[in-house]
């Protein structure tokens, strides 16, 4: 090795031009992929999912689940790769979720499904279609429309100018619109005044359809001239569907429509409403963003459309207001990690220079040199691997462990100087010295990160990028090490590094380190009672430590669900979302407030009137007053929204909720599913499941699907009527569906291309009463007009609202939040309470989801790779130190680390989640280098006493720039830090007290185990 290093010292010095213009053409390539590269604010946790959404305009839930759901289960079953099936069935939609691994590309998932669904049995006119390509985390910008024209001239600029100019930008998947009435026209007709001309609804609108048309002649030559022959036949006005001819009474008389009725504007029957603040009916548009793409470069082409919109919508009186913009997110996110980035690198360059001195100079800069090289090893890393960087796995990084082999390498390359020599010849000895111990540990760190690198799903998603981010840092800096320090340390004075301002007091720690550790060493048998002490206090620091999945994410927003009684009208629902709004605005911090109600029109949300949820806008953290957390203003919202009567609260964050949906199908952050064949049955084991877990401390918005209380206005065929009057189901059914759906005959078209639906409908109140739809005449053969009444029995009856399935077999949830208790000690004890409580009958099984199963997954994954990581760095010690004793001395460093990141952590308040593990897999990692450069020296200079006078400074020192480093992000509070703060604070306190114990404890432990004897030397 130091042969290498020597070549490579002489080309540094020799070539000069060629060292540096190589140099630049590297930290070049860095700079570029790291300002090229697509920043994220939270990774993409989600799986590979296509939607697929039918809309079955009308029909009740048991009709889609039989005639559009199971079908299209069926043939999307067995679909390549596919992991995951559920579906939801409610009135006039089905959505079937598919999950695919990992590995599936979206485009190829979507492919796949879109063949197998051309299989699909599916009645006459219904086409199913999937969702847009984007992820559950996708929706990037929220606006509304605010003008003084009338909302449905609102929402025809949304669906034919707002729609189409923000999907010509690169990036952008789809656009939902939602809210505002979609206009239509109507044509009302005179039930009794059509039967009595002997037609039909579809009559009529077959005639409509037929009666506004173009069509196309072919081409007529005349002389030198040729002439397009067209036949044209459109309705250019809603008016003119007045003289459209339904057909002909006797042989002369032609029946218009407004013989039988009139013509207007009307509206669809709203599936949805948004408001927000003071208006009741906005209209919104949602941005997803396509997978894949750089969600800064789509948010910013979307702001700067949205300003030529305003422009143009200016002279209209209508104005683009947004509501939600990710930037903002990524905006305080990138904040909080730049803070913690440069505090970071301010106190390691701090520390060098007053631990190494003024004078050297030369080294602080090649160490500090290091961190910027390192970041931009770190974004290659992630470009190489096609991992898109994220501000967790970016703050996560500790700068001063990626400079620790510089530290000793320049600690040891300055010793080397002050002693005398040729300049090349001892900073070559210095470097082979430090770096070959140096680089074990590095490849022991790597090996350590493994673990981390095989978490799956979630789990995986987040930390997977964390770890390839610290690899390739901590390559770049191993790759810094050899390129700064040698390079720069020719400007290295031989008297430098004596007068550091810190000099005094490392020589007074280590002094009172080998005072201490001499006096340990007297003892008969140190490394029993050390060990006692290790042991028993980890096992009481772990004895009621919580445990959970992940720290809950602070997006600086809420989003909170209302679940109202299933037989709520649409105007109650209005009513009930202008109290809420009215009442969240109270609180200081709320900046504003939009409601959603039900779905949009395009079925991308399959939800009901029941159905309200709330975008709840907060001011900047900074001006957070009455709570500091996210948890905080989180009570004081449910304590506004106190003495709402027959509601379900459910308090979350905007990203989270859609995350958690994609994850187990429910929107909550904690699921217990419950399987069988009838839904009322589930219905009854959901209530009893709620009710037990509402019992259990730390249990919060709990809250059971409803299935069941759908009421519903039965038509039930009279067959011995229908074969008396010789009719059949389906003419009762038709009518009933024209009279409140409206039937389908034709679209009109303005001069601008805007399109709307022409709907026949009967003359009926907007609220018909079932007399009114019971005496709606049936036209029979021969021309007789038949009550509806008369051929179907109308009766009250409840029914389902909706159905849920997953894996081929019906569910229900019951949903649940976990405050003030770790998730995996909650469900344990909910577990055990349900167990007791609750019995389940044959065919029905109970399975918890959410963040309790990717915890409960992830532990299995670490349970098996992590001892195989242990037994691999085993074997990479031994294969350095050739020998036993030094690889089981060094062990010694696992449980000093330990003891701090665990205390570390009860200290702090936090629980041990998968983010405090990644931590403590680095902490290990980190605690080995400088045990490893102490048992280096003790095996080289025979004595512990030496080797800690030899290398102590430089352990401190290293040590000292590693802790730190990581203090900014152990005690950040700011947004996008929480999943950050348990990896630092494990590392830190586990750095802190491996620091201490390797300086006071090893080497007493080295001496009594037989210091300096010669079987222990290293060759």
């Amino acid at each position: 090795m130091k042969r290498a290093l020597g070549v490579w010292i002489a080309f540094q010095e020799d070539r000069k031009l060629i060292f540096l213009t190589l140099l630049a053409v590297v930290v070049a390539c860095g700079a570029w992929i790291a300002f090229h590269s697509e920043l994220e604010a939270f990774p993409d946790v989600t799986n590979v999912q296509v939607q697929v959404i039918t809309q079955y305009s009308g029909k009740a839930s048991e009709e889609v689940e039989r005639r559009l759901t199971i079908p299209i289960e069926i043939v999307t079953n067995g679909v390549r790769g596919l992991i995951n099936q559920r579906s939801v069935s409610l009135f006039g939609l089905s959505v079937v979720t598919l999950t695919f691994d990992d590995d599936v590309p979206i485009r190829q998932a979507r492919l796949d499904v879109s063949q197998r669904l051309q299989d699909a049995e599916l009645p006459d006119g219904v086409h199913p279609g999937l969702s847009p390509e984007s992820t559950p985390v996708g929706e990037i910008y929220r606006y509304r429309l605010e003008g003084s024209v009338p909302p449905d001239e609102l929402r025809m600029i949304e669906d034919w100018t707002m729609e189409r100019e923000l999907k010509s930008i690169p990036g952008v998947a789809d656009v939902v619109s939602f809210g505002g009435p979609t206009r239509t026209v109507e044509v009302r007709v005179n039930p009794q005044r059509l039967a009595s001309q002997g037609f039909s609804f579809a009559d009529v609108a077959q005639a409509l359809g037929q009666d506004h048309a173009n069509a196309g002649g072919g081409l007529m030559t005349r002389g030198e001239e040729t002439y397009v022959v067209r036949s044209l036949g459109l309705f250019e006005s809603p008016e003119a569907f007045d003289n459209a001819v339904i057909g002909m009474r006797g042989r002369n008389v032609p029946v218009r429509v407004r013989d039988v009725g009139s013509v207007r504007l009307g509206h669809r029957p709203r599936l949805g409403q948004v408001g927000t603040d003071d208006d009741d009916d906005i209209v919104q548009g949602i941005v997803l963003l396509r997978k894949g793409a750089d969600t800064l470069d789509t948010t910013a082409r979307i702001r700067e459309k949205v300003g030529e919109l305003n422009a143009r919508f200016e002279p209209l009186g209508v104005k683009v207001i947004p509501v939600y913009d990710r930037t903002t997110l990524i905006r305080r996110s990138s904040h909080t990690v730049i803070h913690n980035v440069i505090m970071g690198i301010v106190f390691v360059v701090l520390l060098l220079t007053f631990g190494l001195g003024l004078e050297c100079w030369p080294l602080v800069l090649a160490v500090a040199l290091i961190i910027p090289f390192s970041l931009a090893a770190s974004f290659a890393g992630m470009k190489l691997f096609g991992v898109a960087p994220n501000l967790i796995s970016l703050g996560a990084v500790d700068f001063g462990i990626i400079v620790e082999t510089a530290i000793f390498a320049a600690e040891s390359v300055l010793l080397a100087i002050r002693h005398g020599g040729r300049r090349r010849d001892v900073v070559t000895e210095a470097l082979g010295d430090v770096l070959g111990p140096a680089f074990v540990c590095a490849f022991l760190l790597v090996i350590a990160f493994v673990p981390i690198l095989s978490l799956q799903r979630v789990e995986g998603r987040i930390f997977r990028p964390l770890g390839i981010t610290l690899i390739s840092a901590l390559i770049g800096g191993q790759v810094g090490a050899l390129i700064f320090v040698p390079f720069l340390s020719r400007f290295v004075r031989a008297d430098a590094g004596g007068r550091a301002p810190l000099e005094p007091a490392f020589a007074a720690a280590l002094a009172l380190s080998e005072k201490i550790g001499r006096r340990l060493a007297s003892m008969s048998r140190p490394g029993a009672a050390v060990g006692a002490a290790c042991a028993a206090s980890i096992a009481l620091l772990m004895a009621g430590l919580g445990r959970e999945f992940l720290p809950q994410l602070n997006e600086g927003g809420l989003w909170v669900r209302v679940t109202a009684p299933a037989t709520i009208s649409r105007e109650a629902a209005v009513e009930l979302a202008r109290e809420i709004r009215t009442r969240l605005r109270k609180i200081p911090e709320v900046n504003g407030v939009v409601s959603q109600i039900g779905r949009p029109d395009d079925g991308t949300d399959s939800n009901g009137f029941d159905n309200i949820e709330f975008l709840v806008s907060l001011v900047h953290p900074d001006q957070w007053k009455t709570a500091r957390t996210i948890d905080g203003l989180t009570e004081a919202g449910k304590k506004a929204l106190e003495g709402l009567p027959g509601v379900d609260l459910q308090f979350t964050q905007y990203i989270k909720d859609n995350v958690e949906e994609a994850i187990s199908g429910v929107k909550a952050e904690l699921v217990i599913k419950l399987f069988g064949p009838d839904p009322v049955e589930l219905q009854r084991l959901a209530d009893e499941v709620a009710k037990v877990l509402k019992t259990v401390p730390g249990a919060d918005d709990v809250s059971p699907d409803r299935l069941m209380g759908q009421p519903e206005l039965r038509f039930v065929a009279n067959r011995e009527m229908l074969a008396r009057y010789g009719l059949r189901i389906s003419d009762a059914a038709d009518l009933i569906e024209t009279a409140l759906q409206g039937k389908y005959a034709t679209r009109l078209t303005d001069k601008e291309g805007r399109s709307v639906d022409v709907l026949i409908r009967p003359e009926l109140s907007e609220n018909p009463t079932r007399d009114d739809l019971a005496m709606l005449p049936v036209l029979g053969p021969g021309g007789a007009r038949i009550p509806l009444g008369e051929i179907a029995t109308p009766a009250l009856s409840e029914g389902v609202a909706r159905i849920y399935r997953e894996t081929g077999r019906r569910r229900i949830a019951v949903k649940a939040s976990v405050r003030g208790r770790p998730v995996v000690e909650f469900v344990k004890a909910a577990s055990a309470a349900i167990g007791a409580s609750v019995k389940l009958p044959p065919k029905y099984q109970i399975q918890w989801s959410g963040s309790f199963e990717n915890a409960e997954r992830a532990g299995r994954r670490l349970m098996l790779i992590v001892p195989l990581c242990v037994v691999a760095i085993l074997l990479v010690l031994y294969t350095w130190f050739d020998r036993w004793p030094p690889v089981l001395l060094l062990l010694w460093e696992v449980p000093f680390c330990s003891l701090g990141g665990l205390a570390a952590l009860r200290l702090a308040g936090l629980n041990l989640s998968i983010s405090a593990a990644a931590g403590g897999i680095v902490m290990v990692g980190v605690s080995l280098l400088t045990g490893m450069m102490l048992i280096s020296g003790w095996l080289h200079l025979g004595s512990a006493w030496d080797a800690l006078k030899e290398e102590g400074r430089g352990i401190l020192l290293s040590s000292g720039v590693a802790i730190l480093g990581l203090v900014p992000a152990a005690f950040s509070r700011g947004i996008g830090a929480e999943t950050a703060r348990p990896f630092a604070v494990m590392i830190l306190g586990g750095l802190i007290t491996s620091l201490v114990l390797t300086l006071l404890v090893l080497p007493a432990l080295l001496e009594a185990s037989g210091a300096g004897s010669s079987t222990l030397q290293k060759d």
